[in-house]
């Protein structure tokens, strides 16, 4: 194997022997937002301990009746079972992003701290693929309102899943999340922009952002799963899928000898299903 032209001088053999330079100023590789683990339910990663699957009981919606102190008639409720059944999450995904540094690579190069600069970028892609299983899942939610492929979004798409969750009794603490063009559209809308509607127009820090006007949180990504022009996007509440990581992020590192590399590993387990298909909507945004 020919020994790698851009790790030497390419002009050795003349005599000037001034070798490349590699700069400490590395620029970093583009980052999408991830935003799954904070618009789902990760309740249940604490009892994740052994198994490979999480049992999550759902309460019962109770009945009542009339008072009757003339007769001694059944209770209501009382042969009713206080859980209805189950739902779940499954561990069913281990992944792992490993990486090889070469002796070359870690011998000629100026880059500092190179071995744990991979470890980061390994992290990121591991937690890339959950966001993308999580939000992979939004287009089994609720379709009622979803609108039609690359939509342009609009305050009354918005007005229609609201009114939507609000007759399916979904508590109120929902998010919205979607990709850049959702935010672009709604740019162009006055009661999301400008101060005749609220104190508090459209911002966004980063990959948030609130809508003031209806007190909703807003989460961007480019995390989100292809339609055919558009991705899917979704108005939810948190219990409407479930994530569970079964364990903390695992990174390791090893000498491979008949390589002349070492390698970093990251690693780890988690789980991820629908647990309310009602308690979210989706809808489609105008491109992806």
């Amino acid at each position: 194997m020919a020994w790698p032209t851009d790790r030497r001088p390419s002009d050795i053999l003349t005599g000037e022997g001034v070798p490349q330079m590699w700069s400490g100023k590395v620029l970093h590789h583009v980052e999408s937002s991830l935003v799954a683990q904070q618009v789902v339910n990760g309740s249940w990663k604490e009892e994740i301990k052994i198994g490979d699957k999480v049992w999550i009981p759902v309460d019962t919606e109770l009945a009542g009746a009339a008072v009757d102190v003339t007769g001694d008639g059944v209770l209501t409720n009382m042969n009713t079972a206080v859980l209805t059944t189950a739902t779940s999450i499954t561990i069913d995904v281990w992944w792992e992003v490993p990486v090889q540094v070469d002796d070359s690579s870690k011998a000629q190069t100026q880059i500092p701290a190179l071995l744990e600069r991979l470890a980061k970028n390994a992290s990121y892609a591991w937690n890339k693929k959950l966001d993308g299983d999580v939000f992979a899942l939004l287009s089994t939610l609720t379709s009622t309102w979803a609108g039609t492929d690359g939509q342009t979004f609009t305050d009354d798409i918005l007005i229609a899943l609201m009114e939507g969750l609000d007759e399916a009794n979904i508590p109120p603490e929902r998010a919205l999340v979607g990709d850049p063009s959702l935010i672009a559209d709604c740019r162009k809308i006055d009661k999301f922009m400008t101060f005749d509607y609220s104190t508090s127009p459209l911002r966004l820090a980063g990959y948030r952002g609130r809508i003031d006007s209806y007190d909703l949180p807003v989460y961007v990504t480019n995390n989100l799963t292809a339609a055919t022009t558009g991705n899917y996007g979704a108005l939810l509440h948190r219990d409407a899928i479930g994530l569970a990581v079964q364990s903390p992020l695992a990174t390791e590192s090893w000498r491979e000898g008949r390589r002349h590399s070492d390698i970093i590993n990251t690693s780890g387990w988690y789980g991820v299903d629908v647990l309310r298909s009602t308690f979210g909507a989706f809808y489609y945004t105008r491109k992806s």
